[in-house]
């Protein structure tokens, strides 16, 4: 046996175990819920945080919350913060968010901590909005300076600590957190206060494993994923050989998804990025990527973008026709000249289609530097095309 395939037969096998673990145990979360639902995590941190809800602890889960971020480097900004005649929202009289914003924290001296809670979901950025609007936290943020607060911290909470898109248009930095470290330190911090409240205990216990279940899963997925990366720039044919015992691995539909949401991220950002310049019109959902993944969607599905003489322009996977583009206003019809320039993109990559791995060229977009070589083709061709 190869050392790749006892690598990989390892990550199987911690997965059998979780799942083993998982189903031994009663959980009240995974009975009534998704884990990986961000409604259920946000309103129930925002449950913790709030003073009045009937945990009965006050303002003590807030003050450790703040504790927690305090002690990984972020106290400059939170203990200005003051937590005295303080409101979260939603809480558990009134189960609405504020102006969508996830969890709001504010208090009576004009300051406010905005908590945006991302799962999986992609930041709702809206590219033919005006400037000031585009930014999905400028967007909360500028709702809260017109309620005349103006004092605002923003969070920035997600499973693997990654960047807000368009980081550096966003007007209060945001402070960056993930459900790996801060929270299950918080979730402790919580448990030890609840010590003598038995009912209180148990909820936050489960709550904590829920946390180590969605973590453990993606440590086990980066792992995965990074051991194929890794294996296709050492060994491909080695790495090929094995595809059957990969494509039977249940943690291989998350690297499937990993792997298309990069390369539809990835792809848009250099499309927006020098030397391309365009604006980007619609970006790939993640119920798209989901449904493709999950639900084995035949639609097609990409991102459509505006060059600089206001031509609108697509890129997009279908099942059919793979990895076409195109300028959206010229009418495909069964015209030959039409018809070629329709599939052209695809002749010249005819192997890419985003719904199949079973293929080298598609398996290989796993590998980053494929898929960013992958990329710069793609965006080679089109610049070429539309001059």
């Amino acid at each position: 046996m190869s050392d790749f395939k006892a690598q990989l037969e390892k990550i199987q096998t911690e997965f059998i175990q979780e799942e083993h673990r998982t189903e031994n145990e009663f959980n009240i979360f995974n009975a009534l819920y998704n884990n990986r639902e961000e409604k259920l995590h946000s309103r129930f941190i925002s449950y913790l945080l709030s003073p009045t809800s009937r945990h009965g602890m006050g303002y003590k889960f807030l003050k450790s919350f703040i504790e927690v971020l305090s002690e990984h480097g972020h106290g400059e900004k939170l203990n200005k913060f003051d937590l005295s005649n303080c409101e979260v929202i939603p809480d558990e009289k009134n189960k609405v968010e504020y102006k969508k914003i996830d969890i709001l924290i504010k208090n009576a001296y004009k300051q406010a901590i905005v908590i945006e809670n991302k799962i999986y979901a992609r930041d709702s950025n809206h590219e033919n909005k005006p400037q000031e609007q585009q930014i999905q936290l400028n967007r909360y943020c500028k709702v809260l300076e017109e309620d005349g607060i103006t004092d605002i911290i923003t969070i920035y909470l997600t499973l693997d600590r990654h960047n807000p898109e368009r980081e550096d248009e966003i007007k209060y930095h945001p402070i960056k957190i993930d459900y790996h470290r801060e929270i299950p330190k918080w979730l402790d911090k919580c448990i030890e206060i609840a010590d003598n409240c038995f009912l209180l205990k148990n909820i936050l216990l489960q709550y904590k494993s829920v946390i180590l279940t969605l973590t453990n899963n993606l440590d086990r997925v980066e792992e995965l994923k990074g051991l194929i990366d890794e294996n296709i720039n050492e060994d491909l044919d080695n790495t090929w050989e094995e595809r059957n015992y990969i494509y039977s691995m249940d943690d291989f539909k998350h690297v499937k998804w990993h792997t298309i949401e990069e390369f539809w991220r990835e792809l848009a950002d250099s499309i927006g990025g020098d030397p391309f310049n365009a604006k980007i019109k619609h970006r790939i959902t993640i119920e798209e990527i989901s449904g493709i993944v999950h639900k084995n969607w035949k639609g097609s599905y990409g991102i459509t973008f505006e060059l600089g003489n206001g031509e609108e322009w697509y890129i997009v996977n279908d099942k059919i026709n793979g990895l076409t583009y195109g300028n959206c206003g010229i009418e495909i019809n069964d015209k030959e000249e039409d018809k070629n320039w329709f599939i052209a993109f695809k002749d010249e990559n005819k192997r890419i289609n985003l719904t199949d791995f079973n293929n080298k060229e598609t398996f290989m977009l796993i590998n980053a530097k494929n898929r960013k070589d992958t990329i710069e083709k793609i965006i080679d061709s089109v610049a070429k095309k539309s001059k």
